[in-house]
């Protein structure tokens, strides 16, 4: 997502928008979608000849809250690795500096009073009252006993009895709410819940029980998300319906074009397929130009996407997704051309060599992955195969390079750098033809594993996995536009057909 990956976010803003969907968490997908007039060049969604409704702002807010619901339940649904963390202000930022001061302002007053003679209790009723408020809110509906053993002990009332009586022991509080702890917590925190046991000061061992019951809560968050993950993913798909359509609704009323950046992206799909299509005898421009050619190569497009380009308003949800997709693709042209390129300029000699392609492989990726300007790593890259080429050579009792041959491939490798390289422009169109076949033939038929990506038909099978279940969940819930607006694109082309017929 844009601005706040929905994975950050606290635990109750998670029990709202989970349980009863009345909160949010990103608001930089509502921003996404498109918002402003739409330009005279494109189809306005609804033509209105009367003069425009105003919508309240209250009505707007309200569909703006759907659609970050809506993208709440569409994180849960399509990543199965979907959970929260702890969403902590940036370092150095004016946030993190007055949470900290305040914090420490609050340590520092509960230090001194209870360091008095006689010691002040009264911030520990404070304190207390909030772990058991904590451990409450983590408790399961079958934990009866441990909810009325938690109220029963915890209870502010007696404590309050016991220090009017100077008969209130605090590390008896503290050692009571560490054990309950240790029934509650996941094994993950069985350490942080040791180390307690092990801190005599009062203040520091508050302070941490505090942050380890911060991570039980999120915790439990994550359990519960699991838990329903089946039932979201049965539901998602009428949810986002639903939830889009009211927001398309609001737009309309105000006179915007909600799918404005759909149409353009559907429509430049089509404009290929019209440049790319020639009619042969017996064929016309009607059968070659067919609605799932048309959405799918609009989907296509998502994996070399401009990026001076705003997503459709359809695809925004997943749009860091797809952009991922696009990197892993890129990233696999790119080292498979390396290779295609080290194995015809070095020739016989390490030909059909698969141990050595898959040490080159992983070399590439790791020295791809890596921080730096691409223009640099590839100048790593090409020392680092120089150097392994020769090691092999002289292992294999192979005669070794001169300068020159080992310049040549230092320079080919560089170059590949360029999008525009032959070799690359090869690789790409042998990938994006390959993932284009599976997505049109739907599991038909199993297909043959492009030439010379034999070394990266894993990594390839798993972008092609992705790229598939992300537009499988799209078309779920978005197809009802498509088909509309392709039916619109592809309206001439049916015009056109009888006057074909009759001319042949």
């Amino acid at each position: 997502m844009a601005d706040q990956n929905p994975n950050e976010m606290t635990e109750n803003s998670v029990e709202e928008d989970v349980a009863d969907n009345s909160q949010s968490s990103d608001d930089s997908q509502s921003k996404s979608l498109k918002t402003e007039t739409p330009s005279p060049t494109h189809t306005p969604l609804m033509v209105q000849p009367s003069p425009p409704k105003f919508v309240s702002f209250e009505d707007l807010m309200a569909a703006a809250s759907g659609v970050k619901n809506m993208s709440i339940a569409h994180e849960i649904a399509v990543d199965g690795d979907f959970k929260l963390d702890r969403l902590e202000p940036p370092a150095n930022s004016i946030q993190k500096q007055v949470k900290e001061i305040m914090h420490k302002a609050f340590w520092d007053a509960f230090e001194e009073k209870i360091n008095e003679d006689p010691p002040d209790f009264g911030h520990a009723v404070v304190l207390i009252n909030e772990v058991k408020e904590g451990l409450l809110s983590i408790l399961l509906p079958q934990h009866d006993r441990l909810k009325s053993q938690i109220e029963e002990v915890l209870d502010t009332d007696l404590i309050k009895q016991k220090m009017e009586n100077n008969a209130f022991d605090i590390y008896y509080y503290s050692g009571f709410v560490v054990t309950i702890m240790s029934k509650l917590c996941a094994p993950a925190r069985d350490d942080r819940i040791a180390k307690l046991g092990e801190i005599k000061d009062v203040v520091p061992l508050f302070k941490e029980i505090f942050e380890v019951l911060d991570l039980m809560k999120m915790d439990m968050a994550n359990f519960t998300i699991q838990q329903i993950r089946p039932y979201i993913q049965q539901q998602s798909v009428e949810y986002e319906r639903k939830k889009f359509d009211e927001f398309l609704k609001k737009q309309q009323e105000a006179n915007i074009d909600g799918l404005d950046l759909t149409r353009d992206w559907l429509t430049r799909s089509c404009e290929r397929l019209k440049s790319a299509v020639s009619p042969t005898e017996g064929a016309s421009k009607t059968s070659m130009v067919t609605p799932a050619t048309l959405l799918n190569g609009a989907y296509m497009e998502l994996l070399v996407w401009d990026v001076t380009k705003l997503f459709p308003e359809t695809l925004v949800l997943d749009q860091y997704r797809f952009l991922d997709l696009g990197a892993q693709t890129q990233r696999l042209i790119l080292v498979t051309s390396v290779l295609l390129v080290t194995y015809n300029t070095v020739g016989e000699s390490i030909s059909g060599v698969q141990p050595l392609k898959l040490q080159l492989k992983d070399e590439v990726c790791t020295l791809l992955d890596s921080d730096g300007e691409l223009e640099k790593k590839m100048e790593n890259i090409a020392e680092q195969i120089n150097k392994n080429v020769e090691v092999f050579l002289m292992d294999h009792g192979f005669k070794a390079r001169d300068e020159g041959q080992q310049k040549t491939l230092k320079g080919q490798i560089i170059g590949l750098k360029d999008k525009e390289n032959p070799v690359v422009a090869v690789m790409r169109k042998r990938v994006l033809d390959f993932i284009q076949q599976v997505l049109a033939s739907e599991h038909k038929n199993p297909l043959k594993v492009p030439a010379g990506m034999s070394v990266m038909d894993k990594e390839l099978s798993e972008i092609c996995g992705q790229f598939l279940r992300l537009i499988s969940h799209n078309k779920s819930v978005f197809g009802h536009y498509y088909a509309d607006i392709i039916g619109a694109l592809l309206k001439p082309f049916q015009d056109e057909q009888p006057s074909a017929e009759n001319d042949s």
